[in-house]
């Protein structure tokens, strides 16, 4: 039963593309237990994990390139004997995505292994010892983060009570961290980019709602979904309708990306062929937001992913453009340990947590 319509996802997303919509359209109605489903789950974003190499290895061998040869290569394990393919198919990987990560094999391993789900726990509703207890009351695995928010749990916890009690919601270490910084560069923080609202219900709780905490999306659908998300989860957070004409002393703009530093969860994110018009979206973003940046105040540019046309290039070219920011120096960063230095901003070197870049600018 349960081979069966995991082939039929398989044979979906090979016609259509875009995983996570083949398995919402068909594991909700397929009639499995809610670890059946995860199980599904987690076979399926194996196989598209190493989609490129089982292409390979079918065009080589000459097997059907349906959705059996795909099962029956994921339960061989093939990608553990790959050492010897070139580095495109070793890792499984578009020739851009390869050309991005040759330099930095370490990152190449870590986008393919599998991720624990990371959960930052709601400190206006719950403390870490609770959250921490319920899912172990629960039999899930639980350990703890470097991050005092964050735990390391399994991917079947998203059916925990803590998540439907609002005590905890899913987020990755990495996006944890950004949070934790910004929070440490003033005391009105504007979340730019808010999107469903995953770092302003961060901050929320780092903070336990004593800064003033300010969020605005573009998006009114996303913005709908934000503004009900701060509600259940108490966080105290001033959601603007509109563009904000007002100046605060931190600005995080979550820019949106490639995602190819979250590609363990997302491993579609892969085979991107290049970064498109985003970098220019990106600049575009941080000359608006700079406006409402107090002076001395703090613009944190932040994005999920590790291309350089989408990092330290997007900061070098905003710099150029932009003469009243400089970066601010390294010394005033918390948490450098989980941190890589490079020439314009900061990669994110946290043991469980995606590849984030972010790059911390001071207005003049």
């Amino acid at each position: 039963m349960e081979e069966k319509i995991a082939a039929h996802v398989i044979t979906k997303y090979l016609k259509k593309g875009n995983m996570a919509r083949c398995l919402r359209d068909i594991l909700p109605s397929a009639g499995l237990s809610k670890e059946q489903r995860e199980d599904i789950a987690i076979l399926i974003h194996d196989i598209v994990r190493w989609k490129k190499l089982y292409e390979h290895i079918i065009d080589v061998q000459g097997l059907p390139p349906d959705a059996e040869t795909y099962l029956q290569l994921a339960k061989q394990g093939v990608q553990s004997e790959a050492a010897s393919y070139p580095f495109e198919y070793r890792y499984s990987c578009s020739p851009y995505v390869a050309s991005v990560l040759e330099n930095h094999p370490e990152w190449a391993e870590f986008l393919n292994e599998t991720p624990p789900t990371t959960l930052c726990v709601n400190l206006n509703k719950s403390s870490l010892e609770q959250v921490s207890m319920m899912l172990k009351d629960e039999s899930f695995l639980v350990e703890q983060s470097p991050l005092p928010t964050a735990l390391l749990t399994t991917s079947n916890a998203k059916y925990a009570k803590v998540l439907k009690q609002h005590y905890a919601h899913v987020q990755d270490e990495s996006s944890q961290l950004v949070s934790y910084i910004s929070a440490s560069f003033g005391q009105s923080i504007f979340d730019y980019c808010a999107g469903n609202g995953g770092k302003s219900i961060a901050l929320a709780s780092i903070t336990k709602n004593k800064k003033n905490l300010f969020a605005y999306e573009r998006n009114e659908s996303k913005r709908l979904i934000l503004k009900r998300r701060c509600d259940e989860y108490d966080a105290h957070v001033h959601i603007q309708d509109t563009p904000s004409k007002k100046q605060y002393e931190v600005v995080l703009v979550d820019a949106p990306c490639t995602g190819l530093g979250a590609a363990r969860r997302n491993p579609e994110a892969k085979y991107i062929l290049d970064t498109g018009h985003l970098p220019e979206t990106q600049v575009s973003i941080l000359k608006q937001a700079v406006k409402n940046v107090k002076t001395n105040g703090f613009l944190l540019y932040v994005v999920c992913t590790i291309t350089p046309e989408e990092t330290s290039q997007v900061i070098e070219r905003f710099l150029s453009e932009e003469e009243t920011c400089h970066v601010c120096e390294f010394s005033q960063v918390p948490y450098q340990q989980f941190l890589r230095k490079n020439t314009y901003g900061l990669f994110t070197s946290l043991p469980q947590g995606d590849l984030f870049y972010l790059a911390i600018l001071q207005k003049q």
